[in-house]
């Protein structure tokens, strides 16, 4: 009996510590199917009123990563929040050095494999000795490979209070290595920025920025830069500028120093750009693309290598996702001609390439045409304009109808191009080309890269022949397929599966839609992305209608007016509200009552639609910011995007549930004034000037 009794004390024993073992791994580590991240200290004793370091150790899934301070296009960077013991104090995040990481036509800042961030802590002189402290962090990242995962953890690490500090080697060691590692500040680095319209430099002149090969400068600041554009490099004598565009916030004026982190030459150094003149020899005199005589010419061989590149780039274009679908029913319209005349296969080949051709040379063209007014762009520039990606989500989101059999253009699901064109073969045969260089245009492909970046600094005689290039690439594939009908052999013979890969076709399609609407958010806003929204519904809604006799085909006419006009409105009316709002507290408004100003309270949320159709409607005109001027008032918005419970027991004070909720204030007034829901203009000048009386 003693005996089992023992046993079962043992295994119990064996137990606990088992799972006192587990508790303290998941404690100090937490692992995700994307990242390991361990957090600890660098010592196992601390003494008062020393400092040391706590590591964040982040190991990442391949091809995938997590981001910077400043995330770029896309993202959120790591977030610490603490909960520390009396006696401790946790200073700043130290980040490491980011990098550079592309995804499409988005540029964004952050890192990849491994990640290893240090904050320093400091003990107070007077915490007592003997004791264990422990440490709590709850900590969220985002990773992201094609999609993005927001992903957090628990974390505690514990030190013991003594006389002396007494390091954790192998902690110390790794947190030793990253802080060697980080950008160290660099004062001696004269700087400047000056912002000439859409063209933004940094200049830096200093001993150790001569011959500089390749720089760039990562600000903290998000709205600093347009992430995507290409920050382009000249050189002086005594160190070199870098061009690129001014991002949301720059486009405002330069009004302070530029905090960031300055690249250069596998180098890092973090600093403080100051508004102003280049320093002297920093190469601000020229900037790269302008020309000179004999500037025209880069060298035969770059250029053939650029040709080449943008040719082996174009072919490889048409293994992008976003081209796959056009291509796909393209080769599908080969399967079912496989058996026809040679001479008519030849001749759709030869349309297919000419619709390729004129589309790249236009882009190229148009690019050229916008270099020549001052603008610095690239490949995907259409991009940036707002009723082109809202165009092209709507394009998508028709094809997709189109490849489930919803909408008919035609007699024949698989010649979308004649379809498009309304007309014969040959007409199809050239829009289908067309059509693939359009649903192209947010892709890059490997090789197209330098190739495209080479075209920045030329003239437009080089830009066309290096797109032209990329066309030749592009249709390369079809072409052949078209010229050498032997080829037709090896593709499948036509069927039922023809009808069924068409219309799977039709979710990369809608996916497409997706992700332009996604990037249209932060062009336009929400207003912008509702109204697209309502345009594809619209749309939707008139294919359903032109089914019908007379009243659908009636319906269906007017629908497709709304939603032009719907698309119109949204994208052109006008921007948000210009006023400078300050954020609403409890007590906030009756304060600044008390001290004789007006005060409008805003309660809205960027998820009421209401509420952003009122911005634009009543509170981002003219005469409404004048009118807040004259009477001085204070603009306060009580934002409820996320939840509050403050704003809600707000809400609830004045008998409302949802926003938008408009409150007035007058100085000597009582009683306050509630505005409709729906508000104008006139309402809200009427309830500034007037007051309740």
């Amino acid at each position: 009996m003693r005996l089992f009794q023992t046993i079962i004390v043992g295994l119990s024993i064996f137990a606990l510590a088992l799972l006192a073992s587990a508790n303290l791994a998941f404690a100090n580590t937490v692992k995700t199917e994307n990242i390991t991240a361990h957090l600890q200290a660098d010592v196992t004793t601390i003494a008062p009123g020393e400092a040391f370091n706590v590591v964040l150790k982040k190991e990442i899934r391949e091809h995938w990563h997590t981001y910077w301070l400043n995330p770029g296009d896309a993202g959120l960077p790591t977030a610490i929040n603490w909960d520390l013991p009396p006696g401790i104090e946790a200073g700043d995040i130290q980040w490491p050095v980011p990098q550079t990481i592309a995804l499409d036509t988005l540029i964004n800042y952050g890192y990849e494999g491994e990640a290893v961030y240090v904050v320093p802590m400091r003990a107070s002189a007077d915490l007592a000795l003997g004791q264990t402290l422990t440490l709590s962090a709850y900590i969220t990242w985002l990773v992201c490979e094609e999609i993005c995962i927001p992903e957090e953890g628990n974390f505690t690490v514990t030190v013991q209070t003594g006389e002396t500090s007494i390091a954790d080697p192998e902690w110390s060691a790794i947190a030793q290595t990253a802080l060697a590692q980080m950008a160290q500040p660099d004062t001696e680095i004269e700087t400047g920025a000056v912002l000439n319209g859409e063209t933004l430099s940094y200049s830096f002149a200093g001993k150790a920025l001569k011959n500089v090969r390749q720089a760039y400068f990562f600000p903290v600041d998000t709205g600093a830069v347009r992430h995507a554009e290409p920050q382009q490099l000249s050189h002086g004598p005594n160190g070199f500028t870098l061009w690129t565009k001014p991002g949301f916030r720059a486009k405002e004026g330069l009004h302070g120093a530029i905090d960031g982190i300055l690249t250069f030459d596998g180098q890092a150094v973090s600093l403080k750009v100051q508004p102003g003149a280049a320093p002297a020899g920093s190469g601000a005199e020229t900037m790269p693309g302008t020309k000179t005589p004999g500037s025209e010419s880069s060298g035969g061989g770059a250029l053939l290598q650029a040709l080449v590149f943008a040719f082996i780039g174009g072919v490889i274009l048409n293994l992008m996702p976003c081209v796959f679908p056009v291509l796909s029913m393209k080769a599908m319209s080969f399967v079912t001609r496989a058996h026809e005349d040679a001479g008519e296969i030849r001749r759709h080949g030869v349309l297919f390439l000419v619709g390729v051709m004129v589309s790249f040379l236009a882009l190229g063209g148009l690019l050229v045409a916008l270099k020549a007014t001052g603008q610095q762009i690239g490949w995907g520039f259409q991009l940036q304009y707002p009723p082109f990606v809202a165009g092209l989500a709507i394009l998508f989101f028709v094809l997709g109808l189109m490849l489930l059999g919803f909408l008919h253009f035609g007699d024949r699901l698989m010649g979308v191009g004649s379809n498009l064109a309304g007309a014969g073969g040959n007409a199809g045969a050239f829009f289908t080309g067309v059509l693939a260089v359009l649903v192209a245009s947010p892709c890059t492909a490997p090789a197209m890269g330098w190739a495209l970046g080479f075209t920045l600094t030329q003239g437009a005689g080089i830009t066309l022949t290096v797109f032209g290039a990329l066309g030749l690439g592009f249709a390369a594939p079809f072409f052949a397929l078209s010229y050498w009908p032997a080829l037709l052999r090896y593709l499948p013979k036509p069927g039922n599966w023809m009808v069924r890969f068409g219309q799977l076709m039709a979710f990369p399609m809608f996916a497409a839609a997706v992700w332009l609407v996604w990037v249209l958010q932060g062009q336009a806003g929400s207003i912008g992305v509702a109204s697209v929204l309502a345009t594809m519904v619209l749309l939707a809604f008139a294919v359903w209608a032109a089914k019908g006799e007379r009243v659908g085909k009636i319906s269906a006419i007017v629908a497709l007016i709304a939603s032009v006009w719907v698309l119109w409105s949204g994208l052109n009316g006008k921007d948000a509200s210009a006023l400078e709002p300050q954020p609403w507290a409890p007590g906030m408004a009756q304060t600044l009552q008390a001290e004789g100003k007006v005060v409008f309270v805003d309660f809205t949320a960027d998820w009421c639609i209401t509420c952003q159709v009122n911005e634009r409607v009543a509170l981002s005109g003219k005469k409404v910011q004048r009118t807040f001027a004259e009477t001085n008032a204070v603009y306060l918005v009580g934002d409820w995007t996320n939840r509050n419970d403050e704003i809600a027991r707000e809400l609830a004070a004045h008998g409302r549930a949802g926003v938008p909720l408009y409150l007035v204030y007058h100085p000597g007034q009582t009683a306050l004034q509630i505005l409709p829901q729906l508000l104008t203009e006139g309402m809200v000048i009427s309830a500034l000037k007037n007051g309740t009386n």
